[in-house]
């Protein structure tokens, strides 16, 4: 889920680089000290262009725009250039990516090659450079654009790749993007078994852990025996953890009821979590002989992530009784534990009472959602999501009612004239899609309250185009026109707006402009840390400014409002991540605004902190770190920092902790004879 004046003072920034911090969880000491400008990258970029093409960038301008800075006399700035025509995502920057692609300085054609693979129909230009590029890191990252924007001709560029020095974790990397986007001849037989035999142990490094990654990401369907064996024996004697549970997810899908059953029996004692929650999660998907034992072990491991998996194991287990080992759950003193057992039997129509039964106000909360996202009750689902006391609960009754198959118009249209603003527009986005002529005054009703955000607005009138599209009704209301104008004339609505505009005879709305308070560069890059204090102990980050200012100054500025005190962490899955921000508490709110993205090349392994989205740029106050390496992330999720200590803790955060207080650091301003000679 998520997810202003202008001010523009340059400042050099954007190629500062953080010095190395020491990730040994040794005290909670400033990491203020550890950062260091490295001012000779900035040679060249000087505080107006920096200031300058961050603007282009933000207010997502036409790539034209940049086109003064591709043809730069300086390295530095033509580089910076092609970072920016990435983050547009606008194909009409891919004839200037194509030019800086073949710059005559490798650190620019490294950069342009990372951004054609955030840019939409930038194949030809992959490959013709491809076919060009002898600087094994900028064809690695070639080949991660092959697999974000090519299509059936990458699989055999990739494969053939493989084996290239230097080349190999990216090619391993791009067939895992190729198969997860579905195209033709990925999830071939042989990409299997050529990914699998590039598991250790040798080759050794990055290509063997991006290959067992890749394995875990694509759809198979079938693999030949020896293949299958091979990755058995990973499995069971792979060093890398990580690897064992990526290959483990790929071949629980495979593997045969006769062969499933000693290796995922073996996986659940694995000395690893992370492995056996895999194990847990292929159990449940694939089921094996003698799962009810297995499964009632794991429910009494010392490992409340992999407890909780095997409890949602057992909800969908082929041929298990759930009831048999988890009713007895159901009045855990976990919350997680009793609301992931509530879960679980109610997939297995296995609750001792009705749902609503556990609606109790006494009951955790965590048990109160679940109860909600198990009742099939319109009527009862409608009243929670109007008068529920707590906005998780009203959230989750109403996003019960809007993902079942038959809700039915009225009891959306209900539920839209409730005071939540945020379920309201759900409802608006439900009604979308499914007109009815009833839908009109209450959507116009909501549109006469003055207090609504953009978003709100552009879901009801949203909603309004195609219930008139649809030609439900034979003429809009008498005072559509009027209370629709005013709001007609803010930015942002898109087609709809033109749409109902048109019909009601109104001015177009004006384009989509974002207005984005854009900040001083100087103050930004002095934010270099962030102090975050839980339930379960203190977290700290190194914020990257260098990297994604925008979203190193918004999560600051809200920090330093108040704005996480008291924040619940309202999603945490095991082995993957921990997500907050939201100060309802479900996943459903924001600040109230959105920023754009900042993809950047920074990785997503353990501790990495990142933007939570629900699409592209409408992050806004919430995150996520990262509890294991997550590399489908990369280039889609800004990454904006890094624990640099406190993993432990942040491992230990259970769905529903409190932070107490984030505390942001800074660099002290710089003396104005700091650069005298």
């Amino acid at each position: 889920m998520q997810l202003h004046s202008r001010m523009l003072v340059p400042l050099p920034l954007l190629w500062l680089r953080l010095a190395t911090l020491a990730v040994a969880e040794t005290g909670p000491e400033s990491a203020a000290e550890a950062y260091r400008p490295d001012s000779p990258e900035l040679a060249g970029l000087s505080p107006d262009t920096a200031q300058q093409i961050w603007q282009v960038e933000l207010l997502r301008l036409p790539p034209d725009a940049l086109s003064t800075w591709v043809t730069d006399p300086s390295t530095q700035v033509r580089a910076r250039a092609a970072e920016a025509l990435g983050r547009l995502r606008n194909p009409a920057a891919v004839p200037h990516l194509a030019a800086l692609a073949a710059d005559p300085n490798a650190t620019v054609r490294e950069v342009a090659a990372f951004a054609l693979g955030q840019t939409p129909e930038s194949e030809a230009a992959i490959v013709k450079r491809w076919n060009l590029e002898g600087e094994p890191t900028i064809r690695r990252a070639l080949a991660v654009a092959l697999g974000k924007q090519g299509g059936v001709t990458a699989v055999d560029l990739l494969l053939s790749a493989l084996d290239e020095p230097g080349v190999g974790p990216g090619a391993a990397e791009g067939l895992g993007r190729l198969a997860a986007r579905k195209v033709d001849g990925a999830a071939h037989e042989r990409v299997l078994r050529s990914l699998t035999l590039h598991i250790g142990p040798v080759p050794v490094g990055e290509t063997r852990a991006l290959a067992a990654w890749a394995i875990s990401r694509i759809p198979w369907t079938t693999g030949d025996t020896a293949t299958l064996a091979r990755m058995a024996q990973i499995i069971r004697t792979d060093p890398d953890p990580h690897v064992r549970a990526w290959v483990l997810r790929a071949w629980a899908g495979l593997s045969t009821p006769e062969t499933r059953s000693p290796v995922l029996n073996a996986a659940a004692t694995d000395s690893a979590a992370g492995v056996r929650i895999a194990a847990a999660r292929g159990i449940g998907k694939q089921g094996m002989a003698g799962a009810d034992l297995v499964l009632a072990r794991l429910l009494l491991d010392p490992d409340p992530d992999v407890r909780l998996e095997a409890i949602a194991a057992a909800g969908i287990c082929p041929g298990v009784s759930a009831s048999g080992l988890l009713t007895p759950l159901l009045g855990s003193t976990s919350a997680n534990e009793a609301a992931a057992t509530l879960k679980a039997l109610a997939a297995k129509k296995a609750l001792p009472k009705p749902a609503e039964q556990y609606l109790d106000p006494a009951l955790f909360l965590a048990v109160r959602i679940a109860a909600a996202e198990s009742i099939n009750d319109p009527a009862v689902l409608v009243d929670l999501a109007l008068n529920a006391t707590e906005a998780p609960l009203r959230s989750a009754a109403a996003g019960h009612l809007l993902e079942r198959p038959n809700t039915v118009a009225a009891d959306v249209i209900r539920v839209l004239g409730g005071a939540d603003g945020l379920i309201s527009q759900a409802a608006a986005d439900w009604l979308k899609d499914h007109p009815d002529s009833a839908m009109e005054r209450p959507l116009l009703d909501r549109l006469k309250v003055g207090d609504l955000d953009r978003n709100e607005v552009r879901s009801f009138v949203s909603a309004l185009a195609r219930l008139y599209e649809a030609g439900r009704i034979a003429r809009p209301a008498a005072d559509a026109r009027t209370i629709l104008a005013p709001w007609l004339g803010i930015d942002g609505l898109g087609e709809d707006g033109t749409k109902v505009s048109a019909m009601l005879r109104l001015p177009a709305p004006l384009p989509d402009h974002p207005d984005r308070r854009i900040p001083n560069l100087t103050d930004v890059e002095r934010i270099v840390s962030a102090r975050i204090y839980t339930e379960q102990g203190e977290i700290r980050i190194a914020l990257r400014p260098d990297e994604a200012p925008y979203a190193v100054w918004n999560f600051a500025r809200l920090a330093e409002q108040g704005y996480y005190d008291g924040v619940v962490f309202h999603r945490v899955v095991p082995d993957f991540v921990i997500q907050a921000g939201d100060p309802r508490g479900d996943g459903w709110g924001g600040p109230g605004w959105e920023i754009p993205d900042e993809i950047n090349t920074l990785r997503y392994d353990a501790g990495a902190v990142g933007m939570a989205l629900s699409g592209p740029d409408t992050g806004g106050g919430q995150w996520f770190i990262t509890l294991s390496p997550q590399p489908h992330l990369e280039g889609t999720y800004t990454v904006f920092g890094h624990v640099i200590y406190g993993q432990r803790a942040a491992n230990a955060i259970n769905q529903g902790a409190r932070i107490e207080h984030i505390a942001i650091e800074r660099l002290e301003p710089a003396s104005p004879s700091a650069s005298a000679p």
